[in-house]
């Protein structure tokens, strides 16, 4: 893609609320797989009952993934070790419950990591080169345990969409079903009605066992 002002912000919103619910590597380490469930209003007909997208960063340099204990005062607490990624992929298989992805800024922003230890709970070094963009994601979710915070960035060079059976998705078509979903919103797209997110939401697949937050997402 065309990397530059406008391309970030289209991607950003279609990301924005998104739920962050898996994080894979691939083969040989060709790629990283963020998987989410979406915000995304196509352009005629109802909400995709399966919002289900595979963000694919392509040629992936490092990844880096943070866990925390979410603390009453509103904190957080130290770093929680994670072996590999098959341990971040049973911490998400565990939640109870999962937030959303907020604030509309997720690429090369590194003020969003600066409350971060200097050593998070796992870091897996995929390539030798630095990786020229940098993807910010997280998740304030909870187990039957308590509440936590877990988050990670990616380095990489490229980046494609996919749905969960593998089928490509272009990426101007995720940004611009991302963005008449926030457009509709603000419009009062009967689209998006109570009755039709939570009509949309019912036997949504899940990447992972979890309940959502609200079903109203506005």
């Amino acid at each position: 893609m065309r990397w530059d002002e406008q391309a970030r912000t289209a991607v950003e919103t279609a990301l924005n609320e998104s739920d962050v619910l898996g994080l894979r590597i691939g083969p040989s380490a060709a790629w990283c797989d963020l998987l989410l469930h979406v915000l995304a209003l196509p352009e005629t007909g109802p909400l995709d009952p399966d919002a289900r997208r595979i963000l694919r960063l392509n040629a992936p340099a490092l990844v880096r993934v943070l866990l925390r204990e979410s603390l009453p005062d509103g904190g957080f607490g130290p770093a929680l070790p994670l072996a590999d990624l098959a341990a971040v992929e049973e911490f998400f298989a565990g939640l109870t419950w999962s937030g959303q992805l907020y604030g509309w800024r997720f690429l090369d922003e590194p003020s969003l990591t600066a409350d971060w230890p200097a050593e998070p709970s796992l870091t897996v070094h995929c390539g030798p080169e630095p990786g020229s963009r940098e993807l910010y994601w997280f998740n304030e979710c909870g187990r039957a345990d308590g509440g936590y915070c877990i988050e990670g960035t990616v380095t990489f060079e490229e980046l494609t969409v996919l749905r969960a059976d593998g089928t490509p998705v272009p990426l101007a078509e995720f940004t611009a079903d991302g963005r008449r979903y926030w457009q509709a919103l603000a419009d009062r797209d009967p689209r998006l009605s109570d009755t039709a997110q939570q009509a949309a939401q019912t036997g949504t697949p899940a990447w992972r066992p979890y309940t959502r937050i609200s079903a109203d997402r506005g």
